[in-house]
């Protein structure tokens, strides 16, 4: 009789325990991300395992090779050319944590929403135009984005933020983001761009929000920040003291909420009208002229002029208002957090905020 064949198991075995595994497929995340999308075409045991780890970051771009869609095999296509929803789902939505969304035209998003399961972090890569920052770019459409109106996500990252026009009115932009939010991070990246001032717009209701941060950011820590060159309202070389009125209007926004500034101290010396570049010296100038803006923002006692003089009860009414604004203002001030870049990389979480790359610089 002959001898009985064992059932081989349907699951391949792995060539290394999954811990080794997920510890390679990190690195290749990193140092080649194509090799990475190779694994996950391997078998079904390797792309539960690499999976995750090549999509827990989802860039959605209308450029081709930035596009995570891109990693994808050719047979997600059909025979007419039609991308098939099956294979979306299940590499990019089931895994995603951190989705990255590049500006683009308004009619690029159409009508398309995905909803992510496991989305943690939205990062909106926004644009600098005459208008301020936009998601919507090359058109003034009043649409919100369809790719992010569906989402919820705890942190919302807005890179290519601006300094001196910081508002929810952000073309594209949806405006529940800033209400579900448990927090909310601008970056503020180099551009040629100078817009006009504005801002303001921010829900009144921050029963959820939790933490506000604001990074200078520059490509590394040689580089000093600077505002725009190109005025696009006819004012070039603009001083930090005209811009502050409009950044802290944005500060006085997050009245109670903890609002943490990075990198204040990388700003150039001639923005805030220092003779020579000293990390210690600009960060305290710039937290300075912050604080006076900020009480400043507050109600003050109007001047009478001629024979337009308040009464006594008047008079004392206003500056009874104006003391208890003084009190509300330094209360705003003391929620207000001055970090350097190291300090801000060592004690908080960056995710979808920096690129690895990016923070190795910083920290070295």
């Amino acid at each position: 009789m002959p001898p009985k064949k064992v059932a081989s198991s349907s699951t391949p075995k792995l060539p290394l325990p999954t811990e080794i595994l997920s510890l390679v497929f990190t690195y290749l995340l990193h140092d080649d991300r194509s090799s990475l999308a190779q694994c996950c075409r391997v078998s079904h045991a390797m792309f539960s395992i690499a999976a995750p780890i090549l999509y827990q970051h989802v860039y959605v771009s209308s450029i081709p090779a930035i596009d995570s869609r891109s990693d994808h095999p050719p047979d997600r296509f059909t025979a007419t050319g039609k991308e098939k929803t099956s294979t979306r789902k299940k590499k990019l939505l089931k895994n995603a944590q951190v989705v990255t969304i590049d500006f683009h035209h308004a009619t690029w998003c159409g009508n398309k929403s995905f909803k992510y399961p496991k989305l943690d972090t939205l990062v909106l890569r926004l644009c600098i135009n005459g208008l301020g920052p936009v998601l919507h770019a090359f058109d003034i459409l009043e649409k919100q984005c369809s790719l992010a109106k569906c989402l919820e996500p705890r942190k919302l990252v807005l890179e290519n933020a601006c300094f001196p026009n910081t508002s929810s009115d952000m073309l594209g932009v949806p405006f529940k983001l800033f209400e579900k939010a448990e927090q909310i991070t601008f970056i503020a990246t180099l551009t040629t761009i100078q817009p006009g001032g504005g801002a303001g717009g921010f829900p009144k209701d921050q029963s959820k929000l939790k933490k506000v941060v604001w990074i200078f950011l520059t490509p590394n820590p040689a580089t000093k920040w600077t505002p725009g060159t190109q005025g696009v309202m006819g004012r070039n070389n603009r001083s930090v003291d005209f811009d502050m009125m409009t950044f802290a209007h944005v500060v006085r926004s997050f009245d109670d909420v903890p609002f943490y500034i990075v990198n204040a101290g990388g700003i150039d010396h001639n923005y805030v009208g220092l003779k020579e570049w000293n990390e210690t010296l600009v960060q305290e100038k710039f937290a300075s002229t912050l604080k006076t803006m900020i009480i400043q923002g507050g109600f003050r006692r109007p001047y009478y002029l001629g024979q337009s003089e308040p009464n006594q009860d008047q008079e004392q009414e206003d500056i009874r208002k104006e003391q208890e604004e003084e009190q509300v203002s330094m209360k705003i001030w003391e929620n207000v957090k001055m970090l350097t870049m190291k300090e801000y990389l060592q004690n908080h979480n960056w995710t979808g905020e920096f690129e690895c790359e990016e923070a190795k610089l910083w920290l070295a």
